[in-house]
């Protein structure tokens, strides 16, 4: 049921639509891709994007820190997923912190501003850094995954404040780089400790709950073959002929491939919410010349797994032993498995306050609740698994993330805001005037 101070900021919301779709404009033109391993930001437009954000902050009174991440100076434990090879200089964290009276629960509001690159610009028929807004809907890389969700957590403290409410618990704004590919910028908050009584991340979720996610990790397999000439008939490869590595390699993804249909029905690869485990080849390298057998093979593979899950690099080069012993050559030239750093997955316990809290909004708001789970990962496994705070996303619809064409539909992003706004004050709780 909605109080009468609730009805007042969500009126103030929609009041706000154009605001709201002006500021995801700005975001939206700020081209804050996620740098490849070995690049860095070369722009200034993480720094612009995170300017405009402390001074939307400081506008509302938050006490702010910025930083710049040192990735040598994260700590590393099994699932952290630290590179401390990567630069993330010139990329900026900032976290505005606001007191409440001391009566209230604490919150953080955590959202990434780094995308993932637009593609092929042909696939596109708005500028993938335009914000262009047609038929309802504002499009642009990272409209929805997930600047449009920083837009609307803004917006919804924004609209709290101008309601003239104060809340009775701490609250906590993150806006962090590198969700993309390491999660390092959400690590470093967590490292450098900002705590709370819970979390919410407005990742695209559908306007549902989020309350789990697999964890990732990526990798390459090398097979080995012999070189020789293609048009000329080879002796036994014990005699010195040559040995085709690509058709190694082929028995090598083969057993990938089984061993994603064992886990496809593993007992312990189950989840409520999730998909099992799975691994899938994704890129294939080998051969340089057509008259000549190929010496090498490159697999590149992606495996994504269900939280808890803290062996996959175990079970994966097990198969690959699995594999070798049925091949003479392999069995005496193995092929060998490089990984980089992994990614655990996370959960949060459907009986946690705070995802009774987030859909009870979305439930108030006339909305359909339910709590959901993604095949993916986000900020929020550090948020669970470091800091040990019950997190959760709720955000507009994520079809099409990462897609050419990326859009939010404005109604999804002014609900969005709406939701943040109800948890926050529900959670935190309203200070009585003159407190």
């Amino acid at each position: 049921m909605l109080t009468d101070r609730e009805k007042r900021v969500l009126t103030l919301i929609d009041d706000s639509k154009d605001g709201l779709v002006d500021y995801l404009r700005k975001l939206i033109a700020f081209r804050t891709i996620t740098p490849a391993d070995g690049s860095r930001a070369e722009t200034d437009d993480y720094r612009d994007l995170q300017s405009l954000v402390s001074g939307s902050l400081a506008e509302m009174d938050f006490d702010l820190e910025s930083w710049e991440v040192d990735t040598t100076k994260l700590d590393r434990f099994p699932g952290s997923g630290v590179n401390p090879h990567r630069d993330l200089s010139n990329m900026p964290v900032v976290v505005g912190q606001r007191k409440g009276n001391g009566q209230g629960r604490s919150l953080i509001l955590n959202g990434h501003y780094d995308v993932v690159p637009p593609g092929i610009s042909d696939n596109w028929r708005h500028d993938p850094f335009g914000g262009d807004v047609e038929d309802g809907k504002v499009f642009g890389r990272g409209a929805c995954d997930m600047k449009g969700g920083i837009a609307a957590m803004i917006q919804a403290v924004r609209s709290i404040q101008e309601a003239g409410i104060e809340l009775a618990g701490d609250l906590l704004v993150q806006t962090v780089p590198d969700e993309e590919s390491t999660s390092m910028g959400t690590l470093s908050c967590c490292q450098r400790g900002y705590r709370a009584d819970a979390a919410l991340l407005p990742e695209p979720t559908g306007l549902k709950v989020l309350v789990a996610m697999r964890g990732s990790l990526y990798g390459k397999i090398t097979v080995l073959g012999r070189a020789g000439h293609a048009e000329v008939t080879h002796p036994h490869w014990r005699e010195g002929g040559a040995v085709n590595a690509i058709s190694k390699a082929a028995r090598v993804i083969q057993g990938l491939e089984e061993l994603a249909d064992e886990w496809r029905t593993q007992p312990d690869k189950q989840h409520k919410h999730l998909d099992p485990d799975t691994i899938l080849p994704t890129v294939i390298k080998g051969g340089e010349w057509a008259v000549t057998f190929p010496e090498q093979v490159e697999i590149l593979f992606g495996s994504i797994f269900i939280p808890g899950t803290m062996n996959v690099r175990e079970e994966i080069e097990a198969q690959l032993m699995r594999v070798a012993a049925l091949d003479p050559w392999l069995r005496e030239h193995p092929p060998q498995l490089e990984t980089a750093e992994w990614l655990y997955g996370a959960e949060v316990d459907e009986s946690e306050p705070i995802v009774r809290t987030g859909l009870e909004a979305l439930g108030d708001l006339g909305l359909t609740p339910g709590v959901m789970g993604f095949g993916s990962l986000t900020d929020a496994i550090h948020l669970i698994n470091y800091s040990k705070i019950p997190a959760i996303s709720i955000g507009p619809s994520p079809d099409t993330a990462h897609m050419a064409e990326e859009y939010v539909e404005i109604g999804e992003l002014v609900n969005t805001a709406k939701a943040i706004a109800l948890c926050i004050m529900r959670w935190c709780g309203l200070a009585e005037p003159g407190e």
